[in-house]
């Protein structure tokens, strides 16, 4: 949700939000790739909202934009007032079913990138909304990034990320949005593969020849210090590396949790994500290894054989 902004701060941030915007039509970025820079440099706007910058539309543009749709099915524009349109944007009203269908439609978008709810209808199929499969992308792409972003945003519970390197946490797209939950009292974890241990160069052995960050020091210093250093300004932000191989990354934010496979022969980016929705097997599943991952972070007795074969989480602070 929208916090409360003075006239001042909400023109600054309209300010920005249009020079994140004419910097993308001079780079010939997608839409979804501005809203993603919006939500990344100002993570307090409504997904709505930025929705509405990226295309540089104002409020009352939008309301003519909402009476077209309308008009279109033969129906009464309802006249949207700007004054309504703010209280969406600024999250102190949610629209109605209706109305957010229609913002779907004109934004070429779903409910939950524009900020309301969990989208479903990526599971086609009945067995799959039954397994809680909410999204899948085939790799990474800036629209898979969007959704992680968008998802980050609306954070409210706990985000916590496990996999290899994930590069771009340290990015500008993604740590300020760490440092801004975790600010907000959001706990946030990061789970990183120790860059000097033997899982980790054995899965380089199996990453193309260009795949990136494969000096350890070359790592330590562009991410995991950078990482470390935003995570000791909050005591929500908290850094760990562990020492034993994976075959997936996981990123659980809130009551979902998108899982990235990694394959042999391929980047780790080249791999499926599949998200999946709380109440399930298959959310259980990759809920209970965070939950192991957690349990060895902290050191609390661990069955045997985890403990005699060396394997370990640590926090590291740089």
């Amino acid at each position: 949700m929208a916090t409360s902004k003075t006239r001042t701060e909400r023109r600054a941030m309209e300010r920005t939000a249009q020079e994140i915007r004419l910097r993308g039509l001079r780079n010939a970025s997608t839409v979804a790739d501005v809203v993603d820079g919006i939500l990344a440099a100002l993570p307090d706007a409504h997904p709505l909202e930025a929705h509405r910058w990226a295309q540089g539309w104002d409020r009352r543009e939008l309301s003519i934009r909402i009476d077209m749709v309308y008009e279109r099915a033969g129906l009464a524009p309802p006249g949207v007032a700007d004054a309504e349109i703010c209280r969406w944007e600024h999250g102190d009203r949610r629209p109605n079913d209706e109305r957010i269908d229609v913002l779907c439609q004109i934004y070429g978008t779903r409910p939950d990138r524009l900020g309301f709810g969990h989208d479903y209808s990526g599971a086609v199929l009945g067995h799959l909304e039954q397994a809680g499969l909410i999204d899948l992308y085939p790799l990474t792409t800036s629209d898979s990034k969007a959704d992680l972003v968008g998802r980050l945003s609306s954070a409210a519970q706990h985000i916590n990320m496990f996999g290899l390197t994930r590069n771009y946490y340290a990015g500008e797209a993604m740590l300020p949005l760490f440092e801004h939950k975790a600010a907000k009292g959001v706990p946030v974890r990061l789970y990183i593969m120790d860059p000097h241990c033997d899982s980790r160069r054995d899965r380089y052995r199996l990453e193309p020849a260009e795949a990136a960050m494969e000096d350890p020091d070359r790592y330590t210093r562009e991410i995991l210090r950078p990482l470390a250093e935003a995570a000791s300004a909050s005591e929500n932000f908290e850094i760990y590396l562990y020492n034993f191989p994976c075959s997936f990354a996981m990123e659980e934010v809130d009551d979902a949790i998108r899982v990235m496979l990694y394959g042999h022969g391929k980047r780790g980016t080249d791999g499926p994500i599949l998200t999946f929705q709380a109440g399930t097997e298959f959310h259980r599943y990759f809920s209970d290894q965070l939950r192991w991952i957690e349990r060895l972070a902290a050191a609390d007795p661990i069955p045997e054989p985890w403990r005699s074969k060396g394997i370990a989480v640590w926090r590291y602070e740089g």
